[in-house]
Protein backbone atom coordinates (compact mmCIF):
# COMPACT_ATOMS: atom_id res chain seq x y z
CA UNK A 1 0.00 0.00 0.00
CA UNK A 2 1.72 3.42 -0.96
CA UNK A 3 2.90 5.81 1.27
CA UNK A 4 0.17 8.62 1.49
CA UNK A 5 1.82 10.93 4.14
CA UNK A 6 4.91 10.49 2.32
CA UNK A 7 3.45 11.08 -0.73
CA UNK A 8 1.17 14.19 0.55
CA UNK A 9 4.55 15.31 1.47
CA UNK A 10 6.59 15.04 -1.83
CA UNK A 11 3.63 16.71 -3.50
CA UNK A 12 3.73 19.59 -0.69
CA UNK A 13 7.45 19.92 -1.64
CA UNK A 14 6.89 19.77 -5.85
CA UNK A 15 4.24 22.14 -5.95
CA UNK A 16 6.76 24.86 -4.90
CA UNK A 17 10.14 23.38 -6.49
CA UNK A 18 7.49 23.50 -9.83
CA UNK A 19 6.59 27.17 -9.34
CA UNK A 20 10.46 28.25 -8.91
CA UNK A 21 11.16 26.30 -12.10
CA UNK A 22 9.03 27.88 -13.87
CA UNK A 23 9.64 31.53 -12.52
CA UNK A 24 12.92 30.36 -13.21
CA UNK A 25 12.51 29.40 -16.99
CA UNK A 26 10.13 32.98 -17.25
CA UNK A 27 13.28 34.92 -16.00
CA UNK A 28 15.54 33.21 -18.40
CA UNK A 29 12.99 34.23 -20.57
CA UNK A 30 13.03 37.67 -19.90
CA UNK A 31 16.95 37.99 -19.59
CA UNK A 32 17.30 36.61 -23.14
CA UNK A 33 14.38 39.28 -24.06
CA UNK A 34 16.50 42.26 -22.76
CA UNK A 35 19.40 41.18 -24.77
CA UNK A 36 17.59 40.13 -27.93
CA UNK A 37 19.12 41.14 -31.62
CA UNK A 38 17.58 44.25 -31.17
CA UNK A 39 19.76 47.62 -31.46
CA UNK A 40 21.91 48.46 -28.20
CA UNK A 41 22.61 51.70 -27.00
CA UNK A 42 25.27 53.17 -24.51
CA UNK A 43 24.68 55.17 -21.49
CA UNK A 44 24.61 59.02 -21.85
CA UNK A 45 25.88 61.52 -19.00
CA UNK A 46 23.31 64.19 -17.92
CA UNK A 47 25.95 65.86 -15.83
CA UNK A 48 26.17 69.59 -15.97
CA UNK A 49 24.89 73.19 -15.89
CA UNK A 50 21.27 73.68 -16.31
CA UNK A 51 18.53 76.41 -15.09
CA UNK A 52 19.16 79.82 -14.70
CA UNK A 53 23.06 80.84 -14.25
CA UNK A 54 22.03 83.87 -12.41
CA UNK A 55 19.90 81.90 -10.29
CA UNK A 56 21.16 80.87 -6.16
CA UNK A 57 23.75 77.51 -7.06
CA UNK A 58 21.93 74.22 -6.01
CA UNK A 59 23.90 70.88 -6.09
CA UNK A 60 21.90 67.87 -7.21
CA UNK A 61 23.51 63.95 -7.40
CA UNK A 62 22.07 61.65 -9.33
CA UNK A 63 22.42 57.90 -8.71
CA UNK A 64 20.98 54.30 -10.34
CA UNK A 65 19.80 52.72 -13.12
CA UNK A 66 19.19 53.09 -17.01
CA UNK A 67 16.11 55.24 -16.33
CA UNK A 68 19.04 58.18 -15.79
CA UNK A 69 21.35 57.42 -18.55
CA UNK A 70 18.79 57.47 -21.33
CA UNK A 71 20.01 54.74 -24.08
CA UNK A 72 18.89 55.27 -27.44
CA UNK A 73 18.64 59.10 -26.72
CA UNK A 74 20.57 61.57 -28.50
CA UNK A 75 22.31 63.45 -26.01
CA UNK A 76 22.38 63.32 -22.07
CA UNK A 77 20.25 67.01 -21.66
CA UNK A 78 17.11 64.92 -23.03
CA UNK A 79 17.05 62.57 -19.88
CA UNK A 80 14.26 63.63 -18.02
CA UNK A 81 16.39 65.09 -14.81
CA UNK A 82 18.14 67.40 -17.34
CA UNK A 83 15.12 68.42 -19.22
CA UNK A 84 13.61 69.15 -15.29
CA UNK A 85 16.12 70.84 -14.16
CA UNK A 86 16.57 73.10 -17.52
CA UNK A 87 13.45 74.60 -16.18
CA UNK A 88 14.12 76.05 -12.65
CA UNK A 89 15.31 79.22 -11.67
CA UNK A 90 17.77 77.88 -9.55
CA UNK A 91 21.49 77.75 -11.53
CA UNK A 92 21.24 73.37 -10.88
CA UNK A 93 24.89 71.71 -11.16
CA UNK A 94 24.02 68.16 -12.09
CA UNK A 95 26.64 65.74 -11.30
CA UNK A 96 25.63 61.83 -12.44
CA UNK A 97 26.63 58.89 -11.32
CA UNK A 98 24.45 56.77 -12.50
CA UNK A 99 25.00 53.34 -14.96
CA UNK A 100 22.94 51.63 -16.91
CA UNK A 101 21.77 47.73 -15.62
CA UNK A 102 22.34 48.65 -11.82
CA UNK A 103 20.71 47.03 -9.33
CA UNK A 104 20.08 48.62 -5.83
CA UNK A 105 23.62 47.05 -4.32
CA UNK A 106 25.11 47.98 -7.33
CA UNK A 107 24.25 51.67 -6.34
CA UNK A 108 25.29 50.70 -3.14
CA UNK A 109 28.42 49.54 -3.34
CA UNK A 110 29.70 51.61 -6.82
CA UNK A 111 27.75 54.87 -6.52
CA UNK A 112 26.73 55.90 -3.19
CA UNK A 113 30.37 56.79 -1.44
CA UNK A 114 31.56 58.78 -4.79
CA UNK A 115 28.11 60.64 -4.78
CA UNK A 116 28.17 60.87 -0.78
CA UNK A 117 31.69 62.41 -1.13
CA UNK A 118 29.82 65.77 -3.18
CA UNK A 119 27.93 67.13 -0.54
CA UNK A 120 24.76 67.62 -2.84
CA UNK A 121 22.03 69.34 -1.91
CA UNK A 122 19.69 66.80 -3.15
CA UNK A 123 20.12 63.55 -4.06
CA UNK A 124 17.44 61.67 -6.91
CA UNK A 125 17.70 57.68 -7.20
CA UNK A 126 16.24 55.70 -9.40
CA UNK A 127 16.59 51.75 -9.24
CA UNK A 128 14.54 48.77 -8.76
CA UNK A 129 13.44 47.90 -12.31
CA UNK A 130 16.88 45.91 -13.06
CA UNK A 131 16.29 43.83 -9.57
CA UNK A 132 12.73 43.25 -10.44
CA UNK A 133 13.77 41.77 -13.81
CA UNK A 134 16.75 39.72 -12.38
CA UNK A 135 14.56 37.83 -9.68
CA UNK A 136 16.56 39.70 -6.62
CA UNK A 137 15.33 38.56 -3.50
CA UNK A 138 12.79 40.35 -1.55
CA UNK A 139 14.60 39.99 1.27
CA UNK A 140 18.03 41.38 0.06
CA UNK A 141 16.12 44.18 -2.30
CA UNK A 142 14.59 45.97 1.11
CA UNK A 143 17.72 45.33 3.26
CA UNK A 144 19.93 46.98 0.57
CA UNK A 145 17.59 49.18 -0.26
CA UNK A 146 17.27 50.19 3.30
CA UNK A 147 20.92 50.88 3.87
CA UNK A 148 21.50 52.52 0.75
CA UNK A 149 18.63 55.35 2.13
CA UNK A 150 19.98 55.50 5.35
CA UNK A 151 23.25 56.34 4.19
CA UNK A 152 22.28 58.86 1.81
CA UNK A 153 19.39 60.21 3.25
CA UNK A 154 22.50 60.90 6.21
CA UNK A 155 23.83 63.31 3.91
CA UNK A 156 21.14 64.80 1.98
CA UNK A 157 17.49 64.62 1.36
CA UNK A 158 16.41 61.69 -0.59
CA UNK A 159 14.10 61.74 -3.68
CA UNK A 160 13.81 58.20 -4.65
CA UNK A 161 11.22 57.20 -7.27
CA UNK A 162 9.15 54.04 -6.83
CA UNK A 163 9.25 51.08 -9.08
CA UNK A 164 6.74 51.06 -12.59
CA UNK A 165 4.97 48.40 -13.72
CA UNK A 166 7.47 46.89 -16.03
CA UNK A 167 5.58 44.74 -17.90
CA UNK A 168 4.26 47.88 -20.48
CA UNK A 169 7.73 47.40 -22.02
CA UNK A 170 7.11 46.56 -25.42
CA UNK A 171 10.12 44.55 -25.94
CA UNK A 172 9.17 42.09 -23.44
CA UNK A 173 7.11 38.43 -24.55
CA UNK A 174 3.45 38.78 -23.43
CA UNK A 175 3.90 35.57 -21.45
CA UNK A 176 6.01 36.71 -19.51
CA UNK A 177 3.91 39.96 -18.74
CA UNK A 178 2.04 39.44 -16.08
CA UNK A 179 5.09 37.65 -13.58
CA UNK A 180 6.92 41.11 -14.42
CA UNK A 181 3.52 43.00 -13.58
CA UNK A 182 3.87 40.86 -10.20
CA UNK A 183 7.36 41.11 -9.51
CA UNK A 184 6.81 45.54 -9.92
CA UNK A 185 4.66 45.84 -8.25
CA UNK A 186 5.85 43.46 -5.27
CA UNK A 187 9.31 45.54 -5.13
CA UNK A 188 7.26 48.70 -5.31
CA UNK A 189 5.53 48.04 -2.51
CA UNK A 190 8.64 47.18 -0.75
CA UNK A 191 9.95 50.55 -2.01
CA UNK A 192 6.96 51.97 -0.42
CA UNK A 193 7.20 50.92 2.95
CA UNK A 194 10.62 51.33 3.28
CA UNK A 195 11.07 54.97 1.85
CA UNK A 196 8.02 56.00 4.60
CA UNK A 197 10.49 54.60 7.19
CA UNK A 198 13.96 56.88 6.94
CA UNK A 199 13.57 60.42 7.09
CA UNK A 200 14.87 62.90 4.69
CA UNK A 201 13.24 60.94 1.62
CA UNK A 202 10.55 61.72 -0.57
CA UNK A 203 9.13 58.71 -2.51
CA UNK A 204 8.01 59.53 -6.01
CA UNK A 205 4.81 57.58 -7.08
CA UNK A 206 6.17 56.69 -10.63
CA UNK A 207 3.38 53.51 -10.50
CA UNK A 208 1.03 55.90 -10.23
CA UNK A 209 1.85 58.93 -12.04
CA UNK A 210 3.23 56.91 -15.52
CA UNK A 211 1.81 53.30 -15.80
CA UNK A 212 -1.30 53.84 -18.15
CA UNK A 213 0.48 56.61 -20.22
CA UNK A 214 3.19 54.54 -20.82
CA UNK A 215 0.38 51.29 -21.39
CA UNK A 216 -1.54 53.38 -23.74
CA UNK A 217 1.77 54.49 -25.87
CA UNK A 218 1.93 51.88 -27.11
CA UNK A 219 5.75 51.86 -28.73
CA UNK A 220 5.23 55.93 -29.36
CA UNK A 221 7.51 56.72 -26.00
CA UNK A 222 10.18 53.76 -26.54
CA UNK A 223 13.27 53.96 -28.29
CA UNK A 224 14.42 51.39 -31.40
CA UNK A 225 15.29 49.24 -28.90
CA UNK A 226 11.66 48.71 -27.78
CA UNK A 227 13.21 48.92 -23.90
CA UNK A 228 13.93 51.96 -22.63
CA UNK A 229 11.89 55.54 -23.08
CA UNK A 230 13.12 57.78 -26.16
CA UNK A 231 12.85 61.43 -25.57
CA UNK A 232 9.15 61.71 -25.66
CA UNK A 233 8.83 59.18 -22.86
CA UNK A 234 11.76 61.29 -20.90
CA UNK A 235 9.89 64.32 -21.54
CA UNK A 236 6.79 62.73 -20.26
CA UNK A 237 8.55 61.73 -16.70
CA UNK A 238 9.89 65.23 -16.43
CA UNK A 239 6.51 66.76 -16.30
CA UNK A 240 5.15 64.21 -14.51
CA UNK A 241 8.10 64.30 -11.94
CA UNK A 242 8.87 68.35 -11.81
CA UNK A 243 6.47 68.64 -8.66
CA UNK A 244 8.12 66.21 -7.14
CA UNK A 245 11.96 68.13 -7.78
CA UNK A 246 10.72 71.38 -7.16
CA UNK A 247 9.37 70.55 -3.63
CA UNK A 248 11.92 69.19 -2.49
CA UNK A 249 14.42 71.76 -3.53
CA UNK A 250 12.19 74.05 -1.62
CA UNK A 251 12.07 72.50 1.15
CA UNK A 252 16.39 72.06 1.67
CA UNK A 253 16.96 75.85 2.06
CA UNK A 254 20.37 74.68 0.17
CA UNK A 255 21.86 74.20 3.88
CA UNK A 256 23.98 71.53 2.14
CA UNK A 257 25.19 68.56 3.20
CA UNK A 258 26.15 67.52 6.83
CA UNK A 259 29.99 67.85 7.67
CA UNK A 260 29.82 65.12 9.61
CA UNK A 261 32.03 61.63 8.89
CA UNK A 262 29.66 58.95 6.93
CA UNK A 263 28.59 55.99 9.20
CA UNK A 264 31.20 52.78 7.72
CA UNK A 265 29.42 50.70 4.68
CA UNK A 266 28.68 47.57 6.26
CA UNK A 267 27.00 45.11 3.50
CA UNK A 268 26.83 41.65 4.30
CA UNK A 269 26.03 38.86 1.54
Amino acid sequence: MPNVEGMRREVAIGVPSLALATAGGLWVQALHSANASLPRFADLCASGNYGNPAGDPVHIAILGDSSLTGPGLGDGSEIWIAQLVDRLHWNVQLRSHAKGGSRVRDVLLHQAADAALTKPDLFVLAVGSNDALHATSTRLFRRDLQTLLNRLSYVAPVLSLGIGDLSVIPRLPKGLRPLVAHRSATLDQIHTQVADRVTRVTRVPVRELSDSIFRSSTTDLFAEDRFHPNSQGHTAWADMFEPFVRTALNQTGFQGASSAALPALSVTA
